[in-house]
């Protein structure tokens, strides 16, 4: 699948929520990716950097 401009926005702003969120105690960035929908797609790109995750 390719990603297009809109799409690559609205991952760095989903990015900056989980951010953000470190800033809340008792949240986690972990927690708002998620709540956002991107959890799998993190653990997936880090896998790929690292494959005993």
């Amino acid at each position: 699948m390719e990603r297009g401009l809109k799409d690559y926005a609205l991952l760095m702003l989903k990015g900056v929520g989980m951010g953000a969120a470190d800033v809340v105690p008792g949240v986690s960035g972990g927690t708002i990716a998620f709540i956002v929908g991107i959890y799998d797609e993190l653990i997936d790109s880090i896998k790929s950097i690292n494959g005993k995750v």
